[in-house]
């Protein structure tokens, strides 16, 4: 494949070695000011706001920001990279003009006057505020002595008609956290002119996401996923959690786990900040995280566990049918560990001290030095004992760089599905349900120890809807002591339910007949039984099933309580997440650089979380969810995105298109989908290493190629701006090797060569494209060996085909040791990979035959 080299690189060299950053940005900006359509004055008065740097690309990335008179416009802050003491390329987001935009050159309200105005209309409380500093005539920290500082500026705030307004910014943290607001105010009129949230509250309600049926994973956390110099001596501690590469204790037993540090991101082990030898904290605090618990979420200093001496953290859990409070060491030893481990592992990919990380004491290795430093205040059970408790969320607040970050992780609510179908594997799991609101008539399903379980029954009246249970059942002694499985049709609820009832049915599975699920009212006092409700999807998998054999199932309430984020890692993992990205964007000196409408920040989480739980042996077919333990899904549960994360297309079709919308969530998402299938592609190419803080493969490579793009991203950046940013690094650390691969896997999912982010402040004006370019189109002289993949080859029936960077016709062709063909599709719609079902053909050696537009190709298959 060739080496693609970016337009980026082609500017001419305009500075010597010998002149500093701020000298070449200068010099380059007087000579290119025409071209970036922007005056003298524009070019005239800037200032480095932040910097980061890469390792790997060698690049330089300075953010400055845009002046007018001396006053900061605000989020007018463009990029220039510097490599090798040359300019690069610059994001120019500087106002043109910007000189003749402004309303006014003073303030009439004054910087307490506006705050009040602030105050007001964001519904708090207006209390005694004062000036404690002045840093500048235009720049302030007010407290009322109780509060968090909050911290003041004089800007311009960019309006949507070009204009550019004086106004005072303000950050304010609320009480209890729950907003850290950025502020503008009108420094003329007291207007509300624009308001951000800082705390990123995640929003992980259920969105019912479409079901991922799969056999439950084997899961083994694998030694070597630890390069081998973190088992040296050092003050390390042990802890019993759920190991980072395992979801939650539901997915796989809590361990033991000694010395889990990595001597190069914490090189004095967890509870070291002085940078010498020996412990400061033998409880859940040290250098990188102070975990503790904040129930009644007033963020003050909880309780938290002591590992003594030994630093031997080794609690009991209870499980979800107990009170959370009653296993609160486990809990927070578990938010230290995780935080910990994503403090460690992303360390090696980049984001490190000099790169604005979260940690106490830098230990001289560059980053903003503060006196009290920035290690991640990690909250557990927040706000559980509040009247109104904090449920079925979390949230993390970033500041800049050298500034506490606050994480919050609280109790989930969300009660598991009494319905589940025990057998066969295919189909096993917990089924989502809706109970019955008949009334009277409703009978609750029992709860633990109580049971119902059978084997199901379909319910057969024999009329032309054999199965709807509108007339008395022809199959009544099957029916006797069974749970019934009926479909929703012209009946009533109560009466299909008195049907099943009277034939001896012990409860009743209602399958709507429209997607989705069905409430079920009515009332009748002789109801006996439980009757439940389930969609569909599920409905019918479950009774054609039935038809080819026995289907175990059970009716049984668990006595759940809660389950705990604490001790879920892939939200742990999410939400940490947030802090990398919105370190790394815009630099570490610079929070507000993820507040614009287009942006990716839950999509580059999901990704983050999902990286965390990646193991040797998994498949990126395999569906996989997010939160799928603290919302009480089954271990294969779609989660609670719209769709669980696959590189197959049929289980997440998200496309570029799907950002239009305003749920950022939903627009996240996208980013998330495409990233793992660039991960897999990664994966495919360079082979995955179990190494996760050293190796050299896919997954390795991959996870330093998006830390290094969200270090080149502009702030403010859009999905076709970080794109852009991933091949530019690339190009920057390979010379190119995988910028096809980068174009494939993003076309695919529309965001291709022709496709279009509109304004980086809209999300409603994106248009995708599915475009490759020129260099990336498949041709048979491209074609080779090792961009085909059969897998699992031995199979017992699913086979995948990945054909890397091809898109378009494909036959295929399974033939028998005889020569017989035995399975055949001659006109498959292929885009990378698709999956064979041949479940129906006997074990044994074939030969897989596979017919491209311009090539052929064959691979022994074992059936087994």
């Amino acid at each position: 494949m060739k080496k693609i080299t970016s337009a980026l690189f082609f500017l001419v060299p305009l500075l010597g070695i010998s002149q500093s950053a701020e000298q070449r940005i200068q010099t380059y900006l007087d000579a290119n000011k025409s071209k970036l359509g922007l005056s003298q004055a524009d070019v005239s008065d800037w200032f480095v706001e932040s910097t980061l740097n890469s390792e790997s690309t060698k690049i330089d990335n300075y953010f400055i920001k845009q002046r007018v008179n001396g006053t900061e416009v605000f989020r007018a802050v463009s990029n220039v990279w510097i490599k090798n003491g040359q300019v690069v390329n610059i994001g120019d987001q500087f106002v043109p003009n910007a000189s003749l935009k402004t309303n006014a050159s003073n303030p009439q309200l004054s910087v307490l006057q506006a705050l009040g105005q602030a105050i007001g209309a964001l519904h708090l409380e207006n209390q005694n505020f004062s000036i404690s500093e002045t840093i500048s005539n235009k720049n302030y920290v007010i407290s009322n002595g109780s509060l968090d500082p909050i911290h003041a500026e004089l800007v311009y705030q960019q309006m949507q008609d070009g204009n550019l307004r004086l106004a005072w910014d303000f950050e304010i943290d609320v009480p209890k956290h729950l907003h850290l607001w950025s502020v503008r105010i009108d420094a003329i009129s007291g207007e509300l002119l624009e308001q951000n949230d800082r705390v990123i509250s995640c929003s992980f309600e259920s969105k019912e996401a479409h079901a991922a049926h799969t056999s439950k994973p084997e899961y083994a956390f694998a030694k070597d996923i630890y390069k081998p110099e973190s088992f040296m001596e050092t003050m390390a501690g042990t802890y019993r959690v759920v190991p980072f590469n395992i979801e939650s204790p539901a997915h796989g037993p809590r361990q033991l786990i000694s010395n889990p540090e990595d001597l190069t991101a914490s090189p004095w082990g967890w509870h070291d900040t002085n940078g010498a030898t020996g412990a400061e904290f033998t409880y859940t605090r040290g250098n990188n995280v102070f975990a503790c618990e904040d129930r009644d979420g007033n963020n003050g200093t909880g309780y938290y566990p002591t590992g003594g001496a030994s630093l031997l953290f080794d609690f009991p859990y209870g499980g979800t049918n107990v009170a959370a409070s009653t296993y609160l060491d486990a809990a927070i030893t578990n938010l230290f560990y995780m935080n910990n481990a994503m403090h460690d592992v992303w360390y090696r990919y980049g984001f490190n001290e000099a790169n604005g990380n979260f940690q106490q004491n830098n230990y001289g290795r560059g980053g903003v030095v503060t006196f009290q430093g920035d290690a991640v205040q990690a909250d557990a059970q927040d706000g559980a004992a509040l009247t109104t408790p904090n449920l079925n969320n979390a949230n993390f607040s970033s500041p800049q760089d050298g500034v506490r970050p606050r994480m919050q992780m609280y109790l989930w609510n969300v009660t598991p599905s009494p319905f589940t179908i025990n057998s066969p594997a295919s189909i096993a799991g917990s089924i989502a349900m809706v109970d019955n609101s008949f009334n009277p008539g409703h009978v609750n399903v029992p709860v633990t120890p109580n049971i119902i379980q059978s084997d199901l029954v379909l319910f057969n009246d024999g009329s032309p809807d054999t199965s709807d249970a509108c007339s008395a059942p022809i199959n009544a002694a099957a029916i006797a002591g069974h749970i019934t499985v009926v479909r929703r049709g012209t009946c009533t609820f109560v009466e299909k339910v008195l049907f099943a009832q009277n034939a001896g049915a012990t409860a009743v599975i209602v399958v709507n007949n429209e997607p989705g699920y069905i409430g079920m009212a009515g009332a009748d006092a002789s109801i006996t039984i439980p009757a439940v409700a389930i969609s569909q999807e599920d409905g019918e998998a479950i009774i054609a099933q039935m038809a080819n054999g026995p289907v175990a199932a059970q009716l049984q309430s668990s006595g759940f309580v809660n389950a705990d984020g604490d001790l879920d890692n892939c939200i742990v993992a999410h939400e940490y997440g947030h802090g990398i990205s919105g370190r790394l964007t815009g630099g570490p000196t610079n929070a507000g650089c993820l507040d614009n409408a287009e942006q990716a920040g839950e999509g580059w989480s999901d990704w983050f979380a999902l990286m965390m739980q990646l193991k040797v042996g998994d498949v990126g077919t395999t569906p996989h969810g997010i939160a799928a333990f603290s919302s009480s899904q089954p271990l294969n549960g779609g989660g609670i995105r719209t769709y669980p994360y696959s590189t197959d297309m049929s289980v997440n079709p998200l496309t570029f298109i799907n950002t239009n919308t305003t749920i950022t969530h939903d627009r996240g998402e996208f980013m998330a989908a495409v990233l793992w299938d660039l991960t897999w592609a990664y994966i495919d190419k360079y082979g995955h290493d179990a190494n996760v803080f050293s190796g050299t493969g896919g997954n390795n490579k991959v996870m330093r190629l998006v830390i290094d793009a969200l270090k080149l991203q502009p702030c403010s950046p859009t999905f076709v701006e970080y794109r852009d940013a991933l091949i530019a690094a690339d190009n920057a650390t390979t010379g190119g090797n995988d910028y096809c691969t980068i174009w494939n896997v993003f076309a695919r999912r529309g965001l291709g060569v022709n496709a279009s982010s509109g304004g980086r402040n809209s999300a409603t004006d994106q248009v995708q494209d599915f475009s490759k370019p020129a260099a990336c189109q498949l041709g048979a002289t491209e074609f080779n060996e090792d961009m085909f993949r059969v897998y699992p080859n031995p199979s017992k029936g699913t086979v995948n085909v990945r054909i890397g960077n091809y898109t378009g016709k494909l036959g295929v062709r399974v033939v028998d040791i005889n020569g017989r063909v035995v399975f055949q599709n001659p006109n498959i719609d292929f885009n990378v990979e698709t999956t064979l079902n041949l479940h129906n053909l006997q074990t044994g050696m074939y030969v897989l035959k596979v017919n491209g537009e311009s090539f052929t190709f064959s691979k022994k298959l074992i059936l087994n």
